[in-house]
């Protein structure tokens, strides 16, 4: 996938005056900057033909933001849905259990910085919501308050194909699908308080809690 840039030039116009021809200086029209936010689609080339395609979680700064482990790898690039790189994923915390990447944002990408609650602890019955690029924005419940360390099974159209993995998270009954993952789960007061990482079924969903993300990467 390549990265497109789309610059204008005006050409030159020429004045006749009593004195000769005079040319007009060219002006060159600036593409406007790329803009990110929470809920937006995301890709990340998995193949030469085909790409994983997943929703933005958070943008936590005007140079982080935060998506799915399982989106993407450190050191991949990271696409809006026109082509446009707006970052590169520089931390993958799968290693620590933690199904949630650290994308480190373009310097020309205006980003919207979304309101963040870094503290651990949920409830039962505790009110989360969720936009994503599949479902849209969907609200349920916190159903499994626990932190526990669940196994998620996938599959990619590049190698290995069959994807395992180990993630601590928190249950909710949250509507999602596959596209979704990535997607910010909000509580009530409309804070970022973890990243969609899998369901056992579409009303079956675990988010891995933004508290696990070390605070040197925020």
């Amino acid at each position: 996938m390549s990265v497109t840039r789309r610059v204008a030039i005006g050409g030159a116009a020429a004045v006749i005056t009593a004195l000769g021809a005079v040319s007009l200086p060219v002006s060159v029209a600036q593409a406007a900057p790329v803009s990110v936010s929470s809920g937006m689609e995301i890709n990340i080339e998995e193949t030469l033909i085909t790409v994983a395609s997943c929703t933005l979680g958070a943008v936590v700064s005007p140079t982080t933001a935060l998506t799915a482990a399982h989106c993407g790898t450190t050191g991949e690039a990271v696409f809006d849905s026109s082509g446009d790189q707006i970052g590169t994923i520089t931390a993958n915390l799968i290693s620590r259990q933690a199904d949630i990447a650290v994308i480190t944002l373009a310097p020309d990408v205006r980003a919207a910085v979304d309101p963040i609650d870094w503290s651990p602890g949920f409830y039962q019955g505790q009110a989360v919501s969720k936009d994503g690029i599949s479902t849209g924005k969907t609200v349920g419940t916190v159903t499994d308050p626990n932190l526990t360390l669940r196994t998620a099974h996938g599959f990619s159209l590049a190698p290995p194909f069959f994807l395992t993995q180990s993630t601590l998270s928190i249950g909710t009954n949250i509507h999602s699908v596959s596209g979704d993952s990535g997607s910010g789960i909000r509580d009530a007061d409309g804070d970022v308080v973890g990243i969609l990482s899998s369901g056992a079924t579409a009303e079956d969903t675990q988010f891995t809690p933004v508290s696990l993300v070390p605070e040197t990467l925020r």
